[in-house]
């Protein structure tokens, strides 16, 4: 049974790793997609791939997320093509400099703050009221475990990087409480390590830490939190923030 039939579904940052297996996931669950990122010509693959592999109907709306009319075009041709948006998978991100604090550049700080933070909120904000109107919808914001405050014995990766998933934690907890009984749904996934590009430019010693304590996943692992939360009922479940490792251990029977 495709639990996501009929839904329409926008992924950011779907050109590769967790946003490009979230999409699928989902194409192959019976959603429509929108799918944006920077780079068209990974998109393009990924929406003939998912017309293939799913018959699903795909669109690919090149763009960044931190340019409001980028932003708008994606969500109006969402809305001109299929008439409502079910899903929003608030998913760009980079990975910011490995750096001591004083050696990071305002540029460098800001790129980071203006992808994973000031990106969620611009989606947000244009396809809320579509999801209002029709009251129904989910909004699922990719967090990280770095965002959580705890015992440290080493610095973090990347502190802006850091920093900017405190705030998308803090960005889930109030837009849920903001929009609590309109139907609205909003609830956020922490990925854990996944291998992606994302830690390409990690140094090789960090990177041996993280797997040492925690592991590394592929970026399917994320797909079963994922298209639960896309197909929550509204009023189901809103302002969580859920780690993926723990409920696929919880969820066996969803992880396949």
């Amino acid at each position: 049974m495709q639990r996501l039939k009929g839904k329409v579904a926008i992924v950011t940052g779907a050109s590769r790793g967790i946003g490009r297996s979230i999409a699928r996931a989902y194409a192959k669950e019976g959603a429509n997609l929108i799918v944006t990122a920077r780079t068209s010509s990974d998109l393009d693959i990924l929406v003939n791939e998912t017309k293939k592999d799913f018959g699903v109907k795909a669109i690919a709306v090149a763009g960044n997320v931190t340019r409001e009319e980028d932003v708008r075009r994606t969500v109006s041709t969402a809305l001109k093509q299929f008439g409502r948006i079910d899903i929003l998978v608030n998913n760009a991100g980079v990975a910011g400099p490995v750096k001591k604090l004083e050696e990071i550049s305002e540029a460098e700080w800001d790129e980071v703050m203006e992808v994973n933070v000031k990106g969620y909120f611009l989606f947000a904000k244009e396809v809320i009221p579509s999801m209002l109107s029709q009251r129904s919808g989910n909004i699922i914001n990719i967090s990280s475990g770095a965002g959580e405050k705890q015992q440290r014995s080493k610095p973090v990766r990347s502190i802006p990087y850091s920093v900017s998933k405190f705030a998308v934690e803090g960005f889930n907890h109030v837009l849920a409480t903001y929009l609590v009984g309109n139907g609205v749904n909003v609830n956020a996934i922490k990925p854990g390590p996944i291998k992606t590009a994302l830690h390409s430019t990690t140094p090789p010693e960090i990177l041996q830490e993280m797997e040492r304590r925690i592991g590394f996943q592929e970026a399917e692992s994320v797909n079963p939190l994922a298209v639960y939360l896309a197909g929550l009922a509204p009023g189901e479940v809103t302002g969580a923030s859920i780690g993926v490792t723990e409920w696929n251990k919880d969820h066996s029977d969803l992880v396949k």
